[in-house]
């Protein structure tokens, strides 16, 4: 684990892998342990790379007290910062980066504005509640009371108070711990819904058509989490991505790195070249 200067904070990341190999930089969900992505990391440096990732801040170690958290910056741009961060502070300048369910905003944000650095990317299963079309009912849900929990820490402790039963419905137990981090006290609540509920009403839609990089975007057909439709939309706006549908998925097991999706990143990842890092 080191300690990582992000734009006003202080960020956990994780590095795994030879530095000097191709770089993989993951964008996790916003709130969500690295640990979460451990599968993801094992296999990738199995394979040579060099992997790194980062914790979103505030939400992570010690968070700090409240004050400090309320004069950070919470938005996508400040959070695709962190991920520049995370690249500079392991040497990398150019890197494959992976946005998973809501990281894949901040990816984009991210390549947006550096795309000197990101070389390629892939967005799996990629939570674009923010840009207009059909959401799923989880999403509207959960984005409708992220907004109230996010007007204050009495509205925060009062949703999470509601959701204590809820939030573990459909949670694999082997996660459970992992994912719901974010819950497990009222302060952390009222922080991921306010940095959370950024990436969910971020319309990404008009940096877009500015990325010239190859993009892999993953959904499935039967997500109904994070609605396929948002995929397939950020597919067609973006110049030469390639969009792959698998038969089943969603943003938990996308997780897990299965071996499917494995070859799906393997192939894609070897038909790019800008996997370099800086000497």
């Amino acid at each position: 684990m080191d300690t990582i200067a992000g734009a006003g904070t202080t960020l956990r990341g994780y590095s795994a892998g030879e530095p000097g190999g191709p770089a993989v930089v993951i964008a996790s969900a916003c709130g969500m342990p690295a640990q979460l992505c451990e599968p993801w990391m094992r296999r990738l440096v199995a394979s040579g790379h060099h992997v790194v990732t980062w914790e979103t801040r505030g939400l992570s170690g010690d968070p700090g007290p409240d004050d400090a958290f309320d004069a950070l910056a919470h938005d996508v741009e400040a959070q695709a910062a962190d991920l520049l961060a995370v690249m500079e502070h392991h040497g990398i300048a150019s890197a494959h980066v992976m946005g998973l369910c809501g990281g894949a905003v901040i990816a984009l944000r991210a390549a947006r504005r550096r795309p000197d650095r990101v070389g390629s990317l892939s967005l799996w299963h990629g939570d674009f509640s923010g840009t207009p079309g059909p959401m799923t009912g989880h999403q509207q849900n959960l984005r409708a009371l992220l907004a109230i929990a996010a007007q204050g820490r009495s509205d925060a402790a009062m949703i999470n108070t509601a959701l204590a039963e809820s939030a573990r419905a459909g949670v694999p137990e082997e996660v459970a711990e992992l994912v719901l981090h974010p819950y497990s006290t009222d302060e952390l609540f009222y922080r991921y819904s306010t940095l959370t509920l950024a990436t969910m009403t971020e319309d990404i839609t008009p940096v877009l058509s500015a990325l010239r990089m190859p993009v892999l975007v993953v959904t499935s057909e039967d997500d109904s989490t994070a609605h396929p439709d948002g995929s397939h939309r950020v597919a067609a706006a973006l110049p030469g991505a390639e969009l792959r549908v698998e038969p089943h998925g969603d943003h938990l097991s996308v997780f897990a790195a299965g071996t499917g999706l494995q070859k799906i990143l393997a192939d894609f990842i070897g038909g790019t070249s800008a996997l370099t890092t800086r000497a």
